[in-house]
Protein backbone atom coordinates (compact mmCIF):
# COMPACT_ATOMS: atom_id res chain seq x y z
CA UNK A 1 0.00 0.00 0.00
CA UNK A 2 1.49 3.48 -1.30
CA UNK A 3 1.18 6.22 1.81
CA UNK A 4 -0.52 9.08 1.18
CA UNK A 5 1.42 12.09 0.75
CA UNK A 6 1.24 14.53 3.36
CA UNK A 7 0.80 18.49 2.64
CA UNK A 8 3.96 20.49 1.52
CA UNK A 9 5.98 20.97 4.10
CA UNK A 10 6.41 24.55 4.99
CA UNK A 11 9.89 26.12 3.75
CA UNK A 12 12.14 26.75 6.43
CA UNK A 13 12.89 30.53 8.01
CA UNK A 14 16.27 31.80 7.42
CA UNK A 15 17.63 33.43 10.14
CA UNK A 16 20.48 35.81 11.32
CA UNK A 17 23.25 34.81 12.90
CA UNK A 18 26.68 35.78 14.03
CA UNK A 19 29.39 34.85 12.30
CA UNK A 20 32.66 34.07 13.86
CA UNK A 21 34.53 33.21 10.75
CA UNK A 22 35.96 36.59 8.92
CA UNK A 23 34.87 38.41 11.87
CA UNK A 24 36.44 42.03 12.93
CA UNK A 25 34.75 42.32 16.32
CA UNK A 26 31.57 40.55 17.04
CA UNK A 27 30.42 38.92 13.66
CA UNK A 28 27.54 41.38 13.26
CA UNK A 29 28.47 42.44 9.70
CA UNK A 30 29.83 39.82 7.91
CA UNK A 31 26.49 37.59 9.48
CA UNK A 32 24.61 40.36 8.30
CA UNK A 33 25.73 39.77 4.79
CA UNK A 34 25.58 36.28 4.62
CA UNK A 35 21.80 36.70 5.76
CA UNK A 36 20.92 39.57 3.17
CA UNK A 37 23.49 39.10 0.50
CA UNK A 38 24.72 42.38 0.87
CA UNK A 39 28.58 43.72 0.57
CA UNK A 40 30.23 42.92 4.29
CA UNK A 41 32.50 46.15 3.66
CA UNK A 42 28.91 48.45 2.74
CA UNK A 43 27.66 46.95 6.06
CA UNK A 44 31.00 48.00 8.23
CA UNK A 45 31.44 51.49 6.19
CA UNK A 46 27.43 51.68 6.91
CA UNK A 47 27.63 51.01 11.00
CA UNK A 48 30.68 53.59 11.06
CA UNK A 49 28.90 55.85 9.77
CA UNK A 50 26.19 56.07 12.05
CA UNK A 51 28.71 56.00 15.23
CA UNK A 52 29.17 59.68 13.95
CA UNK A 53 25.64 60.93 15.06
CA UNK A 54 25.83 60.69 18.62
CA UNK A 55 26.66 57.09 18.89
CA UNK A 56 24.06 55.53 17.38
CA UNK A 57 26.01 52.97 15.25
CA UNK A 58 27.54 51.41 18.28
CA UNK A 59 24.52 50.90 20.00
CA UNK A 60 22.82 49.44 17.15
CA UNK A 61 25.86 47.18 16.87
CA UNK A 62 25.71 46.22 20.62
CA UNK A 63 22.14 45.60 20.13
CA UNK A 64 22.67 43.13 17.32
CA UNK A 65 25.84 41.67 19.13
CA UNK A 66 23.27 40.40 21.98
CA UNK A 67 19.82 39.52 20.02
CA UNK A 68 21.85 37.59 17.29
CA UNK A 69 22.83 34.09 18.19
CA UNK A 70 26.32 33.06 17.06
CA UNK A 71 26.10 30.91 14.11
CA UNK A 72 25.53 26.90 15.31
CA UNK A 73 28.47 24.46 14.14
CA UNK A 74 28.30 22.37 11.13
CA UNK A 75 26.23 18.84 11.35
CA UNK A 76 28.07 16.00 10.17
CA UNK A 77 27.57 12.30 9.66
CA UNK A 78 26.31 10.72 13.27
CA UNK A 79 29.20 8.08 12.59
CA UNK A 80 31.90 10.58 12.58
CA UNK A 81 30.20 12.37 15.49
CA UNK A 82 30.01 9.03 17.28
CA UNK A 83 33.60 8.59 16.84
CA UNK A 84 35.01 11.72 17.73
CA UNK A 85 32.74 11.68 21.18
CA UNK A 86 34.54 8.10 21.92
CA UNK A 87 37.90 9.36 20.37
CA UNK A 88 38.16 6.93 17.59
CA UNK A 89 38.47 9.76 15.61
CA UNK A 90 40.62 12.72 15.37
CA UNK A 91 38.90 16.01 14.60
CA UNK A 92 41.54 18.95 13.92
CA UNK A 93 40.64 22.14 14.96
CA UNK A 94 38.82 24.18 12.51
CA UNK A 95 41.09 27.26 12.29
CA UNK A 96 39.33 30.88 12.23
CA UNK A 97 39.75 32.47 8.99
CA UNK A 98 42.91 35.25 9.54
CA UNK A 99 41.72 38.91 10.00
CA UNK A 100 42.86 41.24 6.92
CA UNK A 101 45.12 43.44 9.15
CA UNK A 102 45.19 45.87 6.34
CA UNK A 103 41.73 46.40 5.76
CA UNK A 104 40.90 46.75 9.44
CA UNK A 105 43.76 49.12 10.38
CA UNK A 106 42.29 51.33 7.33
CA UNK A 107 38.67 51.43 8.53
CA UNK A 108 39.56 52.12 11.58
CA UNK A 109 42.24 55.23 10.62
CA UNK A 110 39.05 55.93 8.55
CA UNK A 111 36.38 55.63 11.60
CA UNK A 112 38.73 57.47 13.69
CA UNK A 113 39.33 60.11 11.15
CA UNK A 114 35.75 60.61 10.72
CA UNK A 115 34.76 60.70 14.35
CA UNK A 116 37.48 63.42 15.24
CA UNK A 117 36.13 65.79 12.59
CA UNK A 118 32.68 65.15 13.73
CA UNK A 119 33.74 66.21 17.50
CA UNK A 120 35.38 69.25 16.20
CA UNK A 121 31.54 70.45 14.76
CA UNK A 122 28.55 71.44 16.65
CA UNK A 123 27.48 67.98 15.55
CA UNK A 124 29.84 66.22 17.92
CA UNK A 125 29.52 64.75 21.75
CA UNK A 126 30.73 67.29 24.78
CA UNK A 127 34.43 66.20 25.34
CA UNK A 128 33.33 65.21 28.96
CA UNK A 129 31.65 62.36 27.75
CA UNK A 130 33.37 61.57 25.03
CA UNK A 131 36.19 60.13 26.12
CA UNK A 132 34.46 57.99 28.59
CA UNK A 133 32.01 56.97 26.07
CA UNK A 134 34.93 55.86 23.66
CA UNK A 135 36.35 54.06 26.87
CA UNK A 136 33.27 52.51 27.61
CA UNK A 137 32.58 51.26 24.29
CA UNK A 138 35.91 49.82 23.29
CA UNK A 139 36.26 47.94 27.07
CA UNK A 140 32.43 46.34 25.85
CA UNK A 141 33.98 45.46 22.62
CA UNK A 142 36.83 43.35 24.04
CA UNK A 143 34.57 41.81 26.91
CA UNK A 144 31.84 40.51 24.82
CA UNK A 145 34.26 39.96 22.23
CA UNK A 146 36.60 37.57 24.80
CA UNK A 147 33.22 36.37 25.62
CA UNK A 148 32.16 34.84 21.83
CA UNK A 149 35.83 33.61 21.07
CA UNK A 150 35.90 31.23 24.27
CA UNK A 151 33.02 30.02 23.50
CA UNK A 152 33.32 29.54 20.11
CA UNK A 153 36.46 27.85 20.72
CA UNK A 154 35.63 25.71 23.59
CA UNK A 155 32.00 24.86 21.48
CA UNK A 156 34.70 23.30 19.07
CA UNK A 157 36.83 21.77 21.27
CA UNK A 158 34.28 19.94 22.95
CA UNK A 159 32.72 18.56 19.88
CA UNK A 160 36.08 16.54 19.58
CA UNK A 161 36.00 15.43 22.58
CA UNK A 162 38.40 17.78 24.24
CA UNK A 163 38.96 20.05 27.18
CA UNK A 164 40.09 24.14 26.44
CA UNK A 165 44.02 24.43 27.20
CA UNK A 166 45.46 26.55 29.94
CA UNK A 167 46.59 29.46 27.45
CA UNK A 168 43.06 29.88 25.75
CA UNK A 169 41.56 30.06 29.30
CA UNK A 170 44.58 33.01 30.36
CA UNK A 171 43.96 34.62 26.91
CA UNK A 172 40.52 35.01 27.60
CA UNK A 173 40.99 36.11 31.29
CA UNK A 174 43.65 38.55 30.10
CA UNK A 175 41.50 40.16 27.54
CA UNK A 176 38.46 40.11 30.10
CA UNK A 177 40.39 41.98 32.67
CA UNK A 178 41.68 44.51 29.62
CA UNK A 179 38.07 45.52 28.70
CA UNK A 180 37.56 45.81 32.73
CA UNK A 181 40.18 48.17 32.85
CA UNK A 182 38.97 50.16 30.36
CA UNK A 183 35.62 50.19 32.08
CA UNK A 184 36.86 51.37 35.27
CA UNK A 185 39.02 54.28 33.56
CA UNK A 186 35.75 55.18 31.94
CA UNK A 187 33.57 55.15 35.35
CA UNK A 188 36.42 57.55 37.03
CA UNK A 189 36.04 59.96 34.36
CA UNK A 190 32.46 60.72 35.02
CA UNK A 191 32.18 59.99 39.26
CA UNK A 192 31.98 63.69 40.16
CA UNK A 193 35.15 64.78 42.53
CA UNK A 194 33.84 64.74 46.21
CA UNK A 195 35.66 68.37 46.74
CA UNK A 196 33.56 69.97 44.08
CA UNK A 197 30.68 69.21 45.69
CA UNK A 198 28.55 66.99 43.42
CA UNK A 199 25.09 67.41 43.41
CA UNK A 200 22.09 64.15 44.42
CA UNK A 201 21.53 64.57 40.31
CA UNK A 202 25.50 63.91 39.40
CA UNK A 203 25.24 60.75 42.04
CA UNK A 204 22.08 59.10 40.58
CA UNK A 205 23.21 59.16 37.40
CA UNK A 206 26.75 57.23 38.56
CA UNK A 207 24.45 54.87 40.35
CA UNK A 208 22.87 54.72 37.17
CA UNK A 209 25.77 54.63 34.90
CA UNK A 210 27.37 51.61 37.80
CA UNK A 211 24.16 49.59 37.30
CA UNK A 212 24.20 49.66 33.23
CA UNK A 213 27.54 48.68 33.13
CA UNK A 214 27.18 45.87 35.22
CA UNK A 215 24.16 44.76 32.91
CA UNK A 216 26.54 45.77 30.12
CA UNK A 217 29.36 43.42 30.93
CA UNK A 218 27.51 40.43 32.39
CA UNK A 219 24.98 40.24 29.58
CA UNK A 220 27.13 37.66 27.31
CA UNK A 221 27.67 35.38 30.20
CA UNK A 222 23.92 35.51 30.88
CA UNK A 223 22.76 34.46 27.38
CA UNK A 224 25.39 32.22 26.87
CA UNK A 225 24.76 30.59 30.45
CA UNK A 226 20.75 30.47 28.85
CA UNK A 227 21.78 28.93 25.26
CA UNK A 228 24.11 26.05 27.39
CA UNK A 229 21.05 25.23 29.14
CA UNK A 230 19.06 24.73 26.02
CA UNK A 231 21.99 23.14 24.83
CA UNK A 232 21.64 20.38 27.56
CA UNK A 233 18.03 19.90 27.31
CA UNK A 234 18.49 19.52 23.53
CA UNK A 235 21.33 17.00 23.81
CA UNK A 236 19.37 15.39 26.57
CA UNK A 237 16.04 14.60 24.42
CA UNK A 238 18.28 13.37 21.88
CA UNK A 239 20.53 11.42 24.15
CA UNK A 240 16.85 9.98 25.74
CA UNK A 241 15.89 9.16 22.47
CA UNK A 242 18.71 7.35 20.98
CA UNK A 243 18.95 4.94 24.46
CA UNK A 244 14.68 4.88 23.62
CA UNK A 245 15.78 3.58 19.98
CA UNK A 246 19.04 1.31 21.31
CA UNK A 247 16.65 -0.72 23.66
CA UNK A 248 13.93 -1.36 20.98
CA UNK A 249 16.37 -2.62 18.99
CA UNK A 250 17.92 -4.38 21.25
CA UNK A 251 14.83 -5.83 22.22
CA UNK A 252 12.90 -6.59 18.86
CA UNK A 253 15.26 -6.56 15.58
CA UNK A 254 18.58 -8.07 17.31
CA UNK A 255 16.60 -10.68 19.42
CA UNK A 256 14.51 -11.87 15.61
CA UNK A 257 17.80 -11.92 13.81
CA UNK A 258 18.83 -14.36 16.50
CA UNK A 259 16.12 -16.06 16.30
CA UNK A 260 16.61 -16.32 12.26
CA UNK A 261 19.66 -17.83 12.73
CA UNK A 262 19.17 -20.20 14.87
CA UNK A 263 16.12 -21.14 12.33
CA UNK A 264 17.54 -20.64 8.82
CA UNK A 265 16.62 -24.32 7.81
CA UNK A 266 12.74 -23.57 8.06
CA UNK A 267 12.02 -20.75 5.20
CA UNK A 268 8.23 -20.40 6.54
CA UNK A 269 9.78 -19.73 10.25
CA UNK A 270 12.27 -17.03 8.92
CA UNK A 271 9.18 -15.48 7.01
CA UNK A 272 6.98 -15.34 9.83
CA UNK A 273 9.82 -13.69 12.12
CA UNK A 274 10.43 -11.17 9.50
CA UNK A 275 7.14 -10.60 8.64
CA UNK A 276 6.23 -9.59 12.71
CA UNK A 277 8.96 -7.75 12.65
CA UNK A 278 8.38 -5.95 9.74
CA UNK A 279 4.72 -5.03 11.42
CA UNK A 280 6.54 -4.34 14.62
CA UNK A 281 8.85 -1.75 13.05
CA UNK A 282 6.12 -0.28 11.16
CA UNK A 283 4.01 -0.13 14.52
CA UNK A 284 6.81 1.52 16.18
CA UNK A 285 8.01 4.38 13.55
CA UNK A 286 4.54 5.36 12.46
CA UNK A 287 1.98 4.81 15.14
CA UNK A 288 0.55 3.29 17.70
CA UNK A 289 -0.79 -0.40 17.85
CA UNK A 290 -4.15 -0.64 16.16
CA UNK A 291 -6.58 -0.32 18.42
CA UNK A 292 -10.84 -1.98 18.00
CA UNK A 293 -12.33 1.38 17.50
CA UNK A 294 -12.79 0.84 13.83
CA UNK A 295 -13.60 -2.37 11.89
CA UNK A 296 -10.34 -2.80 9.54
CA UNK A 297 -8.52 -2.40 12.80
CA UNK A 298 -9.91 -5.31 14.41
CA UNK A 299 -10.21 -7.59 11.95
CA UNK A 300 -6.29 -6.67 11.08
CA UNK A 301 -5.65 -7.40 14.76
CA UNK A 302 -7.30 -10.90 14.80
CA UNK A 303 -5.81 -11.86 11.97
CA UNK A 304 -2.36 -10.98 13.49
CA UNK A 305 -3.33 -13.01 16.31
CA UNK A 306 -4.07 -15.83 13.79
CA UNK A 307 -0.64 -15.40 12.18
CA UNK A 308 1.31 -15.78 15.21
CA UNK A 309 -0.98 -18.48 17.16
CA UNK A 310 -0.79 -20.75 14.15
CA UNK A 311 2.34 -20.14 12.17
CA UNK A 312 0.39 -19.42 9.08
CA UNK A 313 0.29 -15.88 6.55
CA UNK A 314 -3.40 -14.21 6.26
CA UNK A 315 -3.36 -11.91 3.36
CA UNK A 316 -5.59 -9.09 4.35
CA UNK A 317 -7.44 -6.82 2.03
CA UNK A 318 -9.73 -4.13 3.81
CA UNK A 319 -12.07 -1.67 1.59
CA UNK A 320 -14.10 1.21 3.57
CA UNK A 321 -13.72 1.17 7.44
CA UNK A 322 -16.88 2.39 9.61
CA UNK A 323 -17.38 2.36 13.96
CA UNK A 324 -17.39 -0.92 15.90
CA UNK A 325 -20.96 -1.80 17.30
CA UNK A 326 -22.08 -5.12 18.99
CA UNK A 327 -23.14 -6.68 16.07
CA UNK A 328 -19.89 -5.96 14.42
CA UNK A 329 -17.99 -7.34 17.25
CA UNK A 330 -19.76 -10.63 16.69
CA UNK A 331 -19.07 -10.68 13.23
CA UNK A 332 -15.11 -10.19 13.42
CA UNK A 333 -15.58 -13.17 16.29
CA UNK A 334 -17.03 -14.98 13.81
CA UNK A 335 -14.39 -13.98 11.11
CA UNK A 336 -11.48 -15.27 13.54
CA UNK A 337 -13.25 -18.76 14.13
CA UNK A 338 -13.44 -18.99 10.19
CA UNK A 339 -9.53 -18.23 9.78
CA UNK A 340 -8.44 -20.55 12.92
CA UNK A 341 -10.42 -23.24 11.33
CA UNK A 342 -8.61 -22.95 7.83
CA UNK A 343 -5.33 -22.57 10.02
CA UNK A 344 -6.08 -25.75 11.96
CA UNK A 345 -7.95 -27.71 9.52
CA UNK A 346 -7.21 -26.98 5.83
CA UNK A 347 -3.85 -28.14 5.68
CA UNK A 348 -2.36 -25.02 3.85
CA UNK A 349 0.03 -21.77 4.54
CA UNK A 350 -2.02 -18.86 3.35
CA UNK A 351 -5.23 -17.89 4.15
CA UNK A 352 -7.28 -14.88 2.27
CA UNK A 353 -9.52 -12.29 4.06
CA UNK A 354 -11.47 -9.87 2.37
CA UNK A 355 -13.73 -7.07 4.22
CA UNK A 356 -15.40 -4.51 2.92
CA UNK A 357 -18.01 -1.99 3.95
CA UNK A 358 -20.95 -1.24 1.79
CA UNK A 359 -23.82 1.22 2.35
CA UNK A 360 -25.96 -0.78 4.54
CA UNK A 361 -23.90 -3.93 4.91
CA UNK A 362 -20.61 -5.29 6.06
CA UNK A 363 -19.30 -8.19 4.08
CA UNK A 364 -16.32 -10.47 5.00
CA UNK A 365 -15.08 -13.15 2.67
CA UNK A 366 -12.39 -15.95 4.23
CA UNK A 367 -10.99 -17.85 1.89
CA UNK A 368 -8.52 -21.18 1.54
CA UNK A 369 -7.38 -23.54 -0.65
CA UNK A 370 -7.04 -26.63 1.48
CA UNK A 371 -8.08 -30.20 1.14
CA UNK A 372 -12.06 -28.91 2.78
CA UNK A 373 -15.05 -30.48 3.97
CA UNK A 374 -18.34 -31.75 3.52
CA UNK A 375 -20.51 -28.95 5.57
CA UNK A 376 -23.41 -31.21 5.95
CA UNK A 377 -21.20 -33.79 8.02
CA UNK A 378 -19.65 -32.07 10.28
CA UNK A 379 -18.47 -34.25 12.97
CA UNK A 380 -19.80 -33.65 16.82
CA UNK A 381 -16.47 -32.36 17.86
CA UNK A 382 -15.99 -29.53 15.16
CA UNK A 383 -19.11 -27.61 16.77
CA UNK A 384 -17.43 -24.19 16.03
CA UNK A 385 -18.27 -24.07 12.18
CA UNK A 386 -22.41 -24.34 13.25
CA UNK A 387 -22.15 -21.80 17.05
CA UNK A 388 -19.33 -20.05 16.67
CA UNK A 389 -19.86 -18.84 13.28
CA UNK A 390 -23.52 -19.26 12.22
CA UNK A 391 -25.26 -19.34 15.03
CA UNK A 392 -23.52 -16.12 16.58
CA UNK A 393 -24.13 -14.38 13.08
CA UNK A 394 -28.08 -15.42 13.06
CA UNK A 395 -28.51 -14.37 16.75
CA UNK A 396 -26.49 -10.43 16.10
CA UNK A 397 -29.11 -10.45 12.46
CA UNK A 398 -26.31 -11.97 10.18
CA UNK A 399 -26.23 -14.49 8.05
CA UNK A 400 -23.02 -16.70 7.14
CA UNK A 401 -22.80 -19.10 4.10
CA UNK A 402 -19.89 -21.91 3.74
CA UNK A 403 -19.43 -23.39 0.75
CA UNK A 404 -16.88 -26.28 0.57
CA UNK A 405 -16.21 -29.89 -0.56
CA UNK A 406 -13.49 -32.25 -0.32
CA UNK A 407 -10.51 -31.20 -1.55
CA UNK A 408 -11.34 -27.86 -3.38
CA UNK A 409 -11.14 -25.98 -0.31
CA UNK A 410 -13.43 -23.75 1.65
CA UNK A 411 -15.11 -20.42 1.09
CA UNK A 412 -16.96 -18.37 4.11
CA UNK A 413 -18.99 -15.23 3.86
CA UNK A 414 -19.95 -13.45 6.48
CA UNK A 415 -22.69 -10.53 6.14
CA UNK A 416 -23.93 -8.09 8.89
CA UNK A 417 -26.21 -5.41 8.21
CA UNK A 418 -25.11 -2.00 9.49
Amino acid sequence: MTPRSGPPAEPERRRAYRVDDGRWLGGVCAGLSQHLGWPVMLLRLAFVGLTMTQFVGAVVYAVLWVALPPEPPRASAPGLESAARTGARTVPRRLRRRIDMGAALAMALFGGGVLWLVQMTRFGMPWAFFWPVMLASAGVAVIWREADSMGTWRGNREGAGQAPSRGARLGSLLGALAGLLLLGVAFVLVVPDPAGGGGTSELMMVLILSLGGVAVVGAPWFFRTRAELDRIREEKIRADARADMAAHLHDSVLQTLALIQRQAHDPRAVTRLARRQERELREWLYGSPPDDTTLASAVRRVALEVEDEHDIDVELVTVGDTTMTQDLDALVRAAREAMVNAAKHAGVDRVDVYAEVLEDTVEVFIRDRGQGFDPEAIDADRQGVRRSIMERMERHGGRATIRSAPGQGTDVRLEMTR
